[in-house]
């Protein structure tokens, strides 16, 4: 039964980011509701108790995603912690209608975990759904549920609030065209092929004047798109006459370039010092003191070490075994030329550039975001505000055909963001990674206006890495490089954002890196005295580039047993196995999925073969200290497999069935003694040959794997 709410139309929009996802869904809602005249409060969840309280809100709308390692949002864990205590009412929220939308990654094991747990927990509570709760899954696409739960939403708001229906046409737009299409189609060819031409001379006699000779500018790979691709869509979705098309968001930012060029010394805080959920510490400069090529160069994956020394920052940034650092990633110079060229800024793009908040604007309450500085340049905000490698969302997209001079590429870019033109846009958008220099070079009429791409493109994420090494002033990271060819859509073949970078790093750079918060991902553990760490019976499993933090864990036991809590061994490329040698490893078992052997190929192989073993090791009942498995690595899956693969060796080595297996699963990683920490390969370390590797490491009398 719903409860009426005032005509102001006010109610709560909460949410739990950690990528800044769920916060983007979230103001987008809140800008929609906006249009069609309702008051929403925006906050995180975790200010609950703070800026409203959860009990006393008749009504709420939750986007919240889970972390890879099935953890709340920094922004979002004191709100789970809370709502999770046994001492609460059973009817404390009996007066709560909610709606929820979860994200999350079904690549992982803990998939929706955290929104699962909210969900349950509020029904218990007394609160009420009023739509079916939606998880979306960023393995396959977040706006496959995404776009019909938030219309499924204003439809319900709509009953809600007692609004006319009519409103909801506010949210969208119809584009009309020509019944002509078969001439058109072809016309479309030829003028688009004309326009990339006349873009590409504009650009080329800007160049010559504008730019400084050396200046890179970054240029398209040849490539002919197929008949039904990213800049035309099929016979259906062409010929519809009336395009269900959302409104462009609403403009509200203005720049001004002045004659003055930005001191070089600036002393412009990092993305003008706003907060970012996770990060510990504020950017600190250090020093690369070692790059190294740790396998052959023409491996198929080849692993790169980086070790910087923290310097003065030492006493600052302490960390232990299984912590990361941020580093402060910039955008390629070629990729922000060429989109500062494109938008017609090049030539003032060092100059003082000042944003403020256009006084005409018709948006409630606009803000200039946080992360972007009130003064700097234009050059220092798409090189170190702005994420212009992540791929565009249809918003982008739709006030991209705002400034397209072709009408047909105008047409295209707004099939892409209609309702009908959804599957394409995941089809030939979403999956191949395309970035906004894609978009770009697929559609040369476009010029984009600097304020729109201030005011939509997300927040420049920094990269975060494990660190190899176990405390002392110098940092040791592992790292493969991340490759992505010229197909697909993808105009120009390119690395890894971060990796890329790295590559490029030499021995006396001055760096920016922050302390990563603390997670559960430590040895030991934060929950466990740290005296156990050397009487605590381990199991560390470590596809691919997973294994490099698990040598600071080897490293940390091996200065425990030496005493010496500032030694720093040299990285050998027999590391692992000098620990075996060191009693510090009782065992490694290596297995490799590119060669045929009598090794397995992966790790669930290799666990699965000692059934017994593990569960005399996951149940050491006899040991006083309880065993822990840890789990790092980024390949596809991993995380779920492994999980799975330990559900069934429970289940056979226990004679339990699968849902016995699961809960007994569930109950160990209750307890930190399943700990994962599998964040994407482009996040993370490795080392050897691209190995799976699995450890076991324990006292003499623990159990152990043959």
């Amino acid at each position: 039964m719903w409860s009426k709410m005032g005509a102001q139309g006010d109610f709560v929009i909460l949410y739990g980011s950690h990528t800044g996802q769920a916060e983007s869904i979230a103001k987008l809602i809140k800008e929609r509701a906006e249009i069609v005249g309702l008051q929403p409060r925006l906050y995180t969840l975790d200010e609950n108790e703070k800026q409203f309280h959860l009990e006393k809100e008749p009504f709420a709308v939750i986007v919240v995603s889970s972390t890879g390692d099935g953890d709340a949002p920094e922004n979002a864990a004191r709100f789970v912690r809370r709502l999770m205590r046994k001492s609460l009412k059973r009817n404390l929220l009996e007066d709560l209608d909610y709606a929820l939308l979860g994200l999350g990654d079904s690549n992982y094991s803990t998939f929706q975990g955290v929104p699962k747990k909210i969900d349950t927990q509020l029904k218990y509570l007394g609160a009420t759904p009023i739509i079916e709760t939606g998880h979306a899954d960023d393995q396959v696409g977040l706006e496959l549920v995404v776009e019909p739960w938030i219309e499924e939403l204003f439809k319900a708001l709509v009953k809600r609030f007692d609004l006319d229906v009519s409103v909801l046409s506010r949210l969208t737009t119809k584009v009309e065209i020509a019944q002509k299409r078969e001439v058109e189609e072809a016309d479309s060819k030829n003028q688009s092929a004309a326009a990339e031409k006349e873009i590409e001379e504009v650009d080329g006699k800007k160049g010559s004047i504008d730019q400084e000779p050396s200046e890179p500018i970054l240029s398209p790979h040849p490539y002919e798109y197929p008949d039904v691709s990213l800049i035309r869509g099929n016979a259906k979705v062409s010929s519809d006459p009336s395009l269900r098309v959302p409104v462009a968001p609403q403009e509200y930012l203005v720049c001004s370039v002045s004659h003055e060029k930005l001191d070089v010394n600036h002393g412009l805080s990092w993305q003008n010092g706003a907060k970012m959920v996770g990060i510990a510490s504020v950017p600190y400069n250090v020093t690369v003191v070692g790059t190294a090529l740790l396998t052959d160069a023409d491996a198929v994956k080849p692993k790169h070490e980086l070790v910087v020394d923290l310097g003065e920052h030492y006493s600052v940034l302490p960390y232990e075994p299984g912590d990361a650092f941020y580093f402060v990633v910039p955008n390629p110079a070629p990729e922000v030329n060429f989109i500062l060229d494109r938008m017609g800024m090049l030539a003032i793009a060092d100059q003082v550039c000042t944003v403020s908040v256009n006084p005409s604007t018709e948006k409630i309450n606009p803000t200039i975001p946080p992360h972007v500085p009130p003064k700097s340049s234009l050059r220092h905000l798409f090189t170190y505000c702005l994420d212009i490698r992540r791929t565009p969302g249809r918003p982008i997209l739709r006030a991209l055909a705002e400034g397209a001079k072709d009408e047909q590429e105008k047409r295209r870019l707004l099939e892409l963001t209609s309702a009908q033109g959804f599957t394409e846009f995941n089809d030939f958008v979403r999956q191949p990674g395309l970035s906004l220099a894609d978009i770009l070079f697929a559609f040369p009429s476009v010029r984009p206006s600097p304020d729109r791409l201030i005011e939509l493109l997300p927040r420049l994420i920094p990269r975060s890495y494990s660190a190899s090494s176990c405390r002392g002033r110098r940092v040791r990271f592992i790292y493969s490089v991340m490759n992505f060819t010229a197909e697909n859509g993808r105009r120009y073949a390119r690395n890894g954002l971060a990796t890329d970078w790295l590559l490029g790093l030499k021995v006396g750079d001055t760096i920016q890196i922050m302390h990563k918060e603390p997670a559960r991902f430590r040895l030991p553990p934060p929950s466990i005295p740290s005296s156990d760490a050397a009487r605590m019976p381990l199991l560390m499993i470590g596809p691919g580039t997973g294994v490099a933090v698990f040598l600071a864990f080897c490293q940390h036991l091996l200065n425990i047993k030496l005493n010496e809590p500032e030694n720093f061994p040299t990285v050998k490329s027999d590391e692992l196995k000098s620990y075996v040698r060191e009693g510090i490893l009782t065992e490694l078992i290596l297995c490799e999925s590119r060669v045929d052997g009598d090794r397995p190929k992966r790790v669930q192989d290799a666990l699965r073969q000692r059934i017994g073993q593990v569960c005399d090791f996951i149940f050491n009942s006899g040991s006083d200290v309880p065993s822990r498995v840890f789990v790092c690595g980024d390949a596809k899956g991993m995380s779920k497999d492994v999980f799975l693969c330990f559900r069934d060796i429970i289940k056979e080595g226990r004679g339990k069935s699968d849902a016995e297996a699961m809960a007994c699963l569930t109950e160990i990683q209750k307890a930190d003694r399943y700990i994962e920490d599998t964040i994407d390969g482009t996040q993370r370390m490795l080392i050897a040959l691209g190995r799976a590797i699995a450890l076991t490491v324990g006292s003499p009398d623990a159990a152990v794997l043959p």
